[in-house]
């Protein structure tokens, strides 16, 4: 399944979990302070590389975001591992490997994230 849109993705990664087309607002995670915050029904976690340590040593914190979140996009993490197993339990588009995802998405940003089979890719809305 890809989106049907004239432009390029503006990212790729990895799909590792729920095959589909969700369409939110990033929200950047860039330390453990930024999970403490009210989620949107249509929120899409960007998890910057510094924080696989923490995921590391507070798995409960991946499941409390998967929880709350439409998608999750990470700048790490393989297609067989611990956010893939989680994607799977709870039915959700999550993408890895998503380079640089925290450098090129702001906050607020309005994007789709097109999932299928192992290929994820992300556009810019408006």
């Amino acid at each position: 399944m890809t989106v049907e849109n004239p432009f390029f993705p503006i990212l790729k990664g990895e799909s590792v979990g729920e095959s589909g087309v969700i369409t939110g607002y990033a929200v950047l995670i860039r330390n453990p302070e930024d999970l403490k915050r009210e989620w949107g029904t249509n929120d899409i976690a960007i998890l910057k590389a510094e924080m696989e340590s923490h995921f590391d040593s507070n798995p409960g914190d991946i499941d409390m975001v998967f929880q709350n979140v439409s998608a999750v996009i990470a700048e790490f993490g393989e297609p067989i591992g611990e956010f893939a197993s989680i994607a799977h339990v709870r039915e959700a588009i999550c993408l890895v490997k998503a380079l640089d995802a925290a450098f090129v998405l702001e906050d607020g940003m309005h994007i789709t994230v097109s999932a299928s089979e192992n290929l994820g890719e992300i556009y810019f809305i408006d």
